[in-house]
C-alpha cells in the first residue's frame, strides 16, 4: 500500500543529495515528451519557410503576393481549377474545411474537408453557363468565386474569406505564379501565372501568429476554349464542275480560239 510513497521519498531524496541527477531527470522527462509529440519536437513551418524550401527556381514572396483572386464565369468554354493541399499545419486541422464562394450570392462550395491531408487532390470546373461542377455535382453561381476557410459555417466569426483584412492585417496571403519552378512530392511542378498559392490562418488574422500554414493549397487554372468548327466543304451541288465537265470545257475553248485564229489567217 505504501510503496508508491516509498519510491517517491526515495527519488526526492536523490534529488536532493545529486544535483547532476536532477538534470539527467529533467532531460530524460523532456526527451521522453518530445518523442511522444513529434510536433514540440519539431517546430511548425511559416508559409514562407516553405515556400523557400520547395521553390526549385526563382523566389516566390512579397513580389507576386497579390490582394485577391476572383475566378469569373467563362465567356465561352470551361475553366478547369486543380486543387492540391500542399500543407498544414494547424491545431484545427480535423475541423477546417477549405472550398470556393460565390461573391454574389455568398454560397459556400467545399473543395477539401477536416479529414483532407497534405497531397489531397480535387478537381473543380466553371463553365460558361454559370455552373461549378465539383465532384460529379453540380451547382449554379451568380458572379466569381473566390476562397473561404472555415471550421464553421454557421458562424460567421469562424468563416474567412480569402481577401478579408482585420487590422490591417490579410486573413490569407496569395501568390500568383511568374514561372518559378516547385519541389512537391520529389516532383518539379512549372508555377505558372495560371497558378495561384493560397496559405490561410484558422483564427482572425489580427489575434494568429501569422504564420499563413494552417492550410496553404495550390490553384492550377488551365482554360478550355470550344473546338473551333471545320470551314464547310462545297458540294457538287453548289455549281462547281466536275472535273469531266472542266476538261470538256477547256476543249472547247481551244476549238473556239483555234477557230477564230483560222478564219483570221
Amino acid at each position: 500500500m505504501h510503496y508508491p510513497f516509498i519510491v517517491l521519498r526515495n527519488l526526492r531524496n536523490r534529488l536532493n543529495r545529486d544535483p547532476f541527477f536532477v538534470y539527467l531527470t529533467f532531460f530524460t522527462l523532456l526527451g521522453v515528451g518530445l518523442i511522444q509529440n513529434p510536433s514540440i519536437a519539431s517546430p511548425k513551418k511559416s508559409l514562407q519557410n516553405f515556400l523557400d524550401q520547395t521553390t526549385v527556381t526563382g523566389d516566390i514572396g512579397s513580389s507576386n503576393s497579390i490582394d485577391e483572386i476572383f475566378f469569373d464565369i467563362p465567356v465561352e468554354g470551361m475553366l478547369d481549377i486543380n486543387f492540391s493541399l500542399i500543407l498544414e499545419n494547424a491545431g484545427l486541422a480535423s475541423r477546417n474545411t477549405f472550398g470556393l464562394y460565390d461573391t454574389v450570392s455568398n454560397n459556400y462550395f467545399q473543395i477539401f474537408d477536416g479529414e483532407a491531408t497534405v497531397g489531397n487532390q480535387l478537381s473543380a470546373t466553371i463553365t460558361s453557363e454559370s455552373q461549378l461542377l465539383i465532384g460529379g455535382m453540380t451547382y449554379d453561381l451568380e458572379g466569381p468565386v473566390s476562397f473561404y476557410l472555415s471550421r464553421n459555417l454557421e458562424q460567421k466569426s469562424k468563416t474567412f474569406l480569402s481577401n478579408d483584412i482585420y487590422s490591417g492585417i490579410p486573413q490569407a496571403l496569395m501568390y500568383q505564379g511568374e514561372g518559378e519552378e516547385l519541389l512537391l512530392d520529389d516532383i518539379n511542378i512549372p508555377f505558372t501565372e495560371d497558378d495561384y498559392i493560397i496559405g490561410f490562418e484558422d483564427k482572425k488574422a489580427s489575434q494568429s501568429d501569422r504564420d499563413y500554414n494552417d492550410m496553404v493549397v495550390l490553384a492550377q487554372t488551365v482554360l478550355r476554349l470550344p473546338e473551333p468548327s471545320e470551314p464547310g466543304i462545297p458540294s457538287n451541288s453548289t455549281g462547281v464542275p466536275e472535273p469531266s465537265l472542266l476538261s470538256g470545257l477547256g476543249m472547247m475553248a481551244m476549238l473556239a480560239i483555234a477557230r477564230k485564229r483560222t478564219s483570221e489567217s
